[in-house]
């Protein structure tokens, strides 16, 4: 019976945490389009949060992020979402358009909502 007790103690003391667990991240509503003047478009519908690879970028590359999600973005001057040697990650708030120049590899950080 004391057995019995100790393990419905213990059930119930984890309970609460069981009902504080975070809701799983949404996918961002919208449109997510980075295009410059020297690489393809990449278009991204309904993004899931996460990292997303972008094509490489010839020297010197005008670039724009239009970010029409309700989700912010992080565009990383290096792959796998990591900050490059030289240039800091750029923050493009939801619903707005920012343009750079890029120049190699690159990548896109969509935030959960």
């Amino acid at each position: 019976m004391r057995r019995a007790m100790s393990a419905l103690s213990a059930l119930l003391a984890t309970a609460p945490l069981t009902l504080a667990a975070p809701a799983p991240a949404s996918a961002a509503t919208g449109t997510l389009v980075v295009e410059g003047d020297q690489v393809p478009r990449t278009r991204l519908v309904n993004p899931a949060p996460g990292c997303y690879a972008l094509p490489w970028f010839p020297l010197f590359t005008h670039a724009s992020v239009v970010n029409s999600t309700d989700a912010d973005v992080i565009l990383y001057s290096g792959e796998g979402c990591k900050a490059g040697l030289l240039r800091a990650a750029t923050s493009v708030r939801a619903g707005t358009t920012r343009e750079r120049t890029l120049s190699g590899t690159h990548s896109i950080l969509v935030q959960s909502t």
